[in-house]
């Protein structure tokens, strides 16, 4: 039988039914910003999933047209302690999504800026409607994604994701497909899921694709000492007087949660 939906430790709905766990955004009303709660959350909700006996994927997936906004930059630049304790948790949760044991899958549909856009590439498929677009807004705040870089680099390819980073460009759902951001992109981006979880259900080894997992981790790598450098480049941003004007700008003309 299904659990309850719960929330966690922020906007976040846990819903595990046999071989998948849910993880939904429920925060529409503010964009699902990545508030530091809402990291938490995330966090939790897929160790709750890796614990569970039997569960093999983690699907993510958002209430509201707007998948995933970012990181609050309101709440981190008010508070530097907060702003150093979110960029390790977010290295934590993305690190979890792409070397964790369960296959992490993200469905988007509508918009997913910032950090949104290193939340999805984490995952080990991202199955996109036609409404998704992506766009990696660091730049126009004068900060640096440091922290999502190796995740996006992953996916599609570094060129690309230097371009996208440096660019802040609007990708839309065919674009994102083209560049390797998107695995799949269709109306039924829940057909994709099912197909998932068919195949996960139909390998006699459970850990299977968890093997498979780890051989590609092996195949890539991040160079050592390059977390604490994301860290320190974010806190640093974010404790900058032009970065924290900008975003005291744009919340005051509503851009920002």
């Amino acid at each position: 039988m299904p659990t309850a939906p719960r929330p966690l430790s922020g906007p976040v709905d846990l819903r595990i039914e046999g071989v998948c766990a849910r993880l939904r955004l429920t925060a529409p009303e503010r964009r699902n910003a990545l508030a530091p709660a809402t990291v938490e959350g995330l966090l939790g909700a897929l160790r709750t999933a890796e614990g569970t006996p039997g569960c093999r994927a983690a699907v993510l997936s958002a209430s509201g047209p707007v998948f995933c906004s970012g990181l609050d930059l309101a709440a981190v630049t008010a508070d530097a302690g907060q702003g150093a304790a979110v960029g390790e948790q977010m290295w934590e949760l993305l690190t979890a999504l792409a070397t964790g044991p369960l296959v992490s899958a993200a469905v988007v549909t509508g918009r997913v800026t910032g950090g949104g856009v290193g939340l999805v590439s984490a995952c080990d498929l991202v199955f996109a409607g036609p409404d998704a677009s992506f766009q990696l807004t660091e730049a126009l705040l004068g900060l640096v994604p440091a922290t999502i870089l190796p995740f996006l680099t992953a996916r599609m390819g570094e060129r690309a994701a230097f371009r996208a980073a440096l660019l802040a460009e609007d990708i839309d759902a065919a674009t994102a497909g083209e560049l390797g951001l998107a695995d799949t992109v269709s109306d039924r981006p829940e057909q994709h899921v099912r197909r998932l979880l068919l195949a996960l259900r139909r390998t006699p080894r459970p850990d299977a694709a968890a093997e498979l997992k780890r051989c590609r981790n092996l195949l890539r790598g991040i160079p050592e000492g390059y977390p604490d450098h994301a860290r320190r480049l974010l806190a640093d941003s974010l404790a900058d007087p032009a970065v924290r004007a900008r975003v005291a700008v744009l919340r005051e003309e509503g851009l920002l949660p």
